[in-house]
């Protein structure tokens, strides 16, 4: 029996691990083909990035090896976690490089350690094309010219890069054109790679389209990255000294919010928020009386009254607007941009005292980090097609977002280099909320138009998009995933009309044909799932059931299932899409047991 395992970055291990820790075997041997043209196990966490790149999760809340999840089954393989790995207190906030070598460090433990049956084979490269066999089974193609067969497939790819946009070739045709007025002149869609900031000159006016957490990479990119140095000042804050390579930056955002910092970690597994308002039973009800459920009707009143609850746990005052402000979008008001940039620079500074307090005794960072271990119970209210379309788009576009920004933050030593750079001049708020872009053909410059009175336009001579392509598969640009749409074997994600991104896929991962079919042995798991699956961008911690395992666990049972009777698996008619509403495992429900908590990398 032979299977394939396509993207060796954490959800490819954690596959990989699910498949090692097996308690049963029963071919007389497995041969599992790893395909990744990079080293197996970092992913896009490559170990050669720069050490100012930081992860935003502690050290010891990751680790790939499961012993104690309830959904790891079998024999697990143990191991440390990164802090034990890396040696370090467990609050530390490593490079991103870092965690490239132990997820690396992981995948060669899981090798040695793997079952005796198991033989895995690595190939240093990309499937390019998925081409079915007349028995069912699979031929994969991969860049270097070698052809895997496999009787399995699991896809787990990772981020991707979307084609250009009709609007994005517009703007690289202004560009084109108006050079030779402002040599300056650049845009960048996207961030990523980062080495792509580098053809922006030293003192260019630079716009970033984003306060989250790629902004942060472009923000260190561009000053640390060019040889600036923080240095200690006044009061604990730091005091930033340039190298004269940097360019002038105006950060900016649609919704106007700048990134939350992390709280210091207080917790133990055992101190996981359990949920009073938005319980499986109450969902279960709402279900039952509505079908798909709207969020902000049926569910935003729940998971703001679990908020208050949490605050008023850590010894928050009843009522308090700090609380009902976390899930409310900033308004313009009547203000200028100089005033709510020193809005946005307060804000930081009193966050970071919040942070410092901790996520039990500050009830702000208590009610966010609540956030986190409320994201199981939400995931089973919105996936798979669990709301309304039209609800579903608005929850994608504000709250989904929303929700990232104040439980997914940076270290708080972020908030204090912002400031920093605030304070010396070379770091600006390029525009208020609701901030639109334009192009200036007599000047050659952008112009970033705020929502704020009495407020001149920024003019910028670069354009930053700071931010991952969402996983769009018509317009992705990986060379499988045309394969896959155009051999039939996939279809985007659909509910009702709104096209949220991702694969369409059943409870267990298996991917639905264009026909509406459920291929019996393709999987998809991660981020090509993002819009069935809500919030795949996670590493799993140690002492609590992950969600990353779940779907790992779930995806090698329907492999299992598979090879032990494949006759008896042809090709599946899908279910309604109704019927693709999952049930609440019973592990997995928070008021039974903890509730999944997942880390951002």
């Amino acid at each position: 029996m032979s299977v394939a395992i396509v993207g060796g970055g954490p959800r490819g291990l954690s596959v990989l691990e699910r498949i090692c820790g097996l308690a049963r075997i029963p071919w007389d041997g497995l041969s599992v083909h790893l395909i990744d043209p990079h080293q197996p196990g970092a992913g896009t966490h490559y170990p050669d990035q720069p050490n100012y790149l930081l992860m935003n999760t502690v050290a010891g809340q990751v680790t790939m090896f499961r012993t104690g999840d309830a959904a790891a089954a079998g024999q697990s393989i143990s191991g440390p976690s990164l802090a034990d790995w890396a040696g370090v207190p467990e609050d530390t906030y490593l490079p991103r490089a870092v965690l490239g070598r132990y997820l690396g460090h992981c995948y060669r433990r899981l090798r040695r350690h793997a079952p005796d049956k198991v033989r895995i084979h690595e190939h240093r490269a990309s499937a390019e094309t998925l081409r079915a066999l007349r028995d069912g089974s699979w031929a994969l193609h991969l860049s270097d010219g070698a052809i895997v067969a496999a009787d399995f497939v699991f896809l787990t790819t990772g981020h991707g890069t979307n084609h250009p946009t009709g609007a994005d070739h517009q703007v690289q045709q202004f560009v084109a054109d108006h050079r030779h007025v402002n040599p300056r002149l650049r845009y960048l869609r996207n961030c990523y790679p980062l080495q792509k900031l580098e053809t922006i000159e030293p003192g260019a006016r630079v716009a970033v389209r984003g306060m989250g957490l790629s902004a942060i990479d472009t923000v260190a990119s561009l000053t640390v990255g060019r040889g600036g140095r923080f240095l200690p000042g006044a009061d604990g804050d730091l005091v930033y000294r340039p190298s004269g390579e940097e360019p002038q930056l105006h950060v900016y955002s649609r919704s106007g919010r700048i990134f939350s910092p992390r709280a210091v970690n207080q917790k133990t597994p055992a101190d996981v928020y359990r949920p009073a308002f938005l319980t499986p039973e109450e969902l279960r009800t709402l279900q039952l009386r509505h079908g798909q459920l709207d969020f902000e009707e049926h569910l935003l009143p729940l998971l703001q009254a679990e908020l208050r609850r949490a605050a008023e746990m850590a010894g928050g005052i009843p009522g308090s607007d700090e609380i009902e402000s976390i899930l409310r979008r900033p308004e313009p008001g009547r203000r200028t941009l100089g005033e709510y940039q020193a809005e946005l620079v307060e804000f930081l500074r009193t966050d970071e005292r919040r942070a410092a307090e901790g996520n039990l005794r500050n009830p702000v960072k208590a009610a966010t980090d609540a956030l986190r271990d409320l994201r199981d119970v939400l995931r089973w209210a919105v996936e798979h097609r669990g709301l309304t379309a039209e609800s579903h788009q608005r929850f994608c576009q504000v709250y989904a977002p929303m929700l990232n920004a104040v439980a997914a933050g940076p270290p708080p030593s972020r908030s204090r280099e912002w400031r920093a750079l605030f304070d010396r001049g070379l770091l600006h708020l390029g525009a208020g909320p609701g901030a639109a872009v334009r192009t200036d053909p007599d000047t050659a410059e952008f112009v970033i138009e705020s929502g704020l009175q009495s407020t001149p336009a920024t003019r910028c001579d670069v354009l930053v998009g700071a931010g991952v392509d969402p996983f769009l598969p018509e317009q992705d640009s990986s060379p499988l995933v045309r394969s896959l749409l155009a051999g039939g074997h996939a279809r985007p994600f659909v509910n009702d009309g709104f096209r949220p991104g991702g694969l369409d896929i059943d409870t267990a991962g298996r991917l639905i044909s264009a026909g509406g079919e459920v291929v019996p042995n393709l999987c998809a798991l991660g981020h090509l799932t993002e819009g069935a699956h809500y919030f795949t961008n996670m590493l799993p911690a140690p002492g609590v059931d992950s969600r990353i395992t779940a779907d790992a666990a779930a995806a090698v049972q329907a492999m299992t299932d598979h090879l032990l009777a494949p006759q008896q698996h042809p090709t599946a008619t899908a279910m309604a899409p109704s019927s693709l509403k999952p049930s609440l495992k019973p592990s997995l429900q928070p008021s039974l047991k903890s509730s999944l908590k997942e880390q951002s990398a």
